[in-house]
């Protein structure tokens, strides 16, 4: 079967923070492949690919990076790649390298001040890192975002706060949902309940407009069809390859239990049609099936779904109809979409929101 080009996810650097949300837990602890592997990964999937986006920890700690990277770019010049960083795979590579590499690149700000935001990642220079990362995506014109994992502790004011950065430097600001894995899983104080969700979606919406809305719940609850497709993007449209090189369809779900196979022993087109991707593809609750929400949100958002309420034969978490939200109120909630300087490789892969003032 020849499958559609897909969104890949790639992991394959260590981390050298200890934030307290990770959903991955790696640390310093991650396999360092070496070139000949990480080309042989470019070749296999870069074929059926249109975006890479390079995240699950500091790609800029393996020494072959930037060759690999500039590998991709020569041999598979169509691909477009971004990264997700906490600021210091760009200090690593530089500056010329990180313009001629990567289409967009993702800056992680978990709280709107430098005390509460180096002490969340445990490390006192994590936002000063950030900010010149955002300064030189600024002053070299690539399109760049905040990236910010809203959890319980995540206030109204932060939000407002996230916008103003954002305004300041003339970048998106992208939100994770918070989910309970890796080590936030115990964490009890950054759980987001729904009606939380849809308040900050509120505020959001109130304060900037919305340039990516790729989550199928909100897209079915509030009539908007952004994605051009029913339910989650996981297995389906995007896929990530794990530190592991397992691949699993959503990033937060890791481990073979969720695994359609490892990258160097199966192609995509094998890993798309195992049974873990199929299922996730098929996903649609009972609770579901006579929801007049249905057709476009199919269960919403799986990994919500598994990592809060424990199956993916249940509802997404955030389900405003499950928790008996007013759905008067948020149905009407004013959403202004407009469409960004070109389209991140972020709106679409997985379950997010983007923002810009």
């Amino acid at each position: 079967m020849n499958i559609p080009k897909k969104s890949i996810g790639w992991g394959f650097g260590r981390c050298n923070m200890n934030c307290r949300q990770c959903y991955n837990s790696s640390g310093n602890i991650s396999p360092e492949y070496d070139l000949s592997i990480l080309k042989k990964i470019a070749d296999q999937i870069c074929p059926n690919t249109d975006s890479i986006n390079i995240g699950t920890g500091e790609c800029g700690f393996n020494a072959n990076t930037d060759v690999l990277m500039m590998y991709i770019k020569e041999h598979y010049p169509e691909v477009k790649i971004s990264l997700t960083t906490n600021g210091a795979t760009t200090m690593l590579l530089g500056r010329e390298k990180t313009k001629q590499i990567f289409h967009d690149i993702d800056f992680s700000i978990d709280f709107p001040s430098p005390d509460r935001h180096n002490d969340f990642r445990n490390h006192p220079l994590a936002w000063e890192w950030v900010m010149k990362g955002l300064k030189l995506c600024h002053e070299e014109n690539i399109d760049s975002s905040i990236v910010t994992c809203v959890t319980g502790l995540t206030s109204d004011s932060d939000i407002l706060e996230f916008i103003d950065i954002a305004k300041k430097y003339k970048c998106s600001w992208r939100v994770n949902w918070f989910r309970p894995t890796g080590r936030g899983k115990q964490d009890y104080e950054l759980k987001l309940t729904a009606k939380r969700a849809w308040e900050v979606l509120k505020i959001i919406a109130d304060n900037a407009h919305i340039e990516a809305l790729s989550d199928p719940l909100f897209e079915a609850i509030l009539g908007i069809d952004h994605t051009g497709y029913n339910g989650c993007a996981c297995g389906k449209d995007s896929c990530r390859i794990q530190p592991d090189l397992e691949v699993t369809p959503c990033v937060f779900l890791k481990g073979k239990a969720w695994s359609g196979g490892s990258i160097q022993e199966y192609g995509l087109e094998q890993i798309f049609e195992s049974d873990i991707f199929q299922r996730f593809r098929s996903r649609l609750p009972s609770f579901c099936e006579k929801c007049d929400f249905c057709k476009k949100c199919m269960g919403g958002c799986a990994s919500r779904a598994i990592l809060y309420r424990g199956s993916a034969n249940e509802p997404d978490e955030f389900c405003p109809i499950v928790n008996n939200l007013p759905m008067e109120e948020i149905q009407h909630m004013k959403v202004t979409i407009i469409k960004g300087q070109e389209k991140k490789v972020h709106d679409g892969y997985l379950c997010t929101l983007i923002a810009r003032p």
